[in-house]
């Protein structure tokens, strides 16, 4: 490859909904060759559903010493520079990304994401599957860790690698090309949280407060019941699904939460 290209992978607190980084590991990799890795584990805002810890074995005893998100991913984006990215199934850790880069008001990397999964299903079709771990299996790539995020971004890279190879016959392939070869482009940018469109009037202070940073209460339930009125600091809108929901640190127990809109009632700034 004819520049360096960064090839990463997260690891994940939530099971569901809106996703909060616990692990990124990233290779930096020229002319075929490893020449930097980057890993850390991060300490999330939110409890780790045990449903990842099943996946990827990392549990809330093992970051309570880690660093904060916000310092370990202005940590990575300073390393990561303005190198392009490459990652298995790249939609979602580049959206792993988007939201931490909004939810901590950090740039977000402006370069391409080359999914290695698009890739290994135009140049690996042989595979049973393309699941990563199948194709390391299927390429009869040394055995070692799986679902922790520097191997895993290193089997990526061991993909890509072939992938590179296949797509002409062995002959060098620069990263645009790869890139092109990958399919419609993909950037942090376009996997950013959507923001939340239409707010109803009683809750367009909500919009306001999120870029202040200031603190209101919502009077938050289900009607019919008595809405309960709670004190929030905002951090930012945005749909996921069918539904539109706020992001918040609850003044009362300090904690991040999610909070659906079709429920605020009220907003008091």
């Amino acid at each position: 490859m004819d520049r360096p290209l960064v090839v990463f992978d997260t690891e994940t607190a939530t099971w569901r909904g809106a996703p909060h980084l616990l692990e990124i590991g990233a290779v930096r990799v020229l002319g075929g060759e490893v020449v930097d890795h980057f890993e850390a584990l991060a300490r999330p805002e939110v409890p780790i559903d045990p449903e990842v810890t099943t996946i990827h074995g990392i549990d809330d005893a093992m970051v309570i010493d880690a660093a904060p998100t916000a310092e370990v991913l202005a940590r990575f984006l300073a390393w990561l520079g303005d190198d392009w990215m490459a990652a298995h199934n790249a939609e979602f850790d580049a959206r792993v990304l988007g939201f931490e880069c909004v939810r901590w008001r950090l740039d977000v990397p402006s370069g391409l994401v080359i999914d290695t999964l698009k890739l290994a299903r135009k140049f690996i079709r042989e595979a049973p599957d393309h699941k990563l771990q199948t194709l390391c299996e299927h390429l009869e790539l040394e055995e070692g860790v799986h679902h922790r995020a520097l191997a895993d971004a290193t089997w990526a890279w061991q993909v890509l690698e072939e992938c590179a190879h296949r797509a002409k016959g062995g002959e060098p392939v620069g990263v645009a090309e790869l890139a092109s070869l990958a399919g419609a482009p993909l950037t942090i940018e376009r996997c950013k949280p959507r923001v939340a469109k239409s707010l109803k009037p009683r809750l367009r202070p909500l919009a306001d407060a999120c870029e202040a940073r200031e603190r209101i209460t919502l009077y938050y339930g289900e009607p019919p019941d008595p809405p309960t009125p709670l004190a929030v600091l905002p951090h930012f809108l945005y749909d996921l699904g069918e539904k539109s929901y706020l992001e918040a640190e609850c003044l009362r127990s300090g904690t991040l939460k999610t909070y659906r809109l079709d429920r605020v009632q009220r907003v008091l700034a």
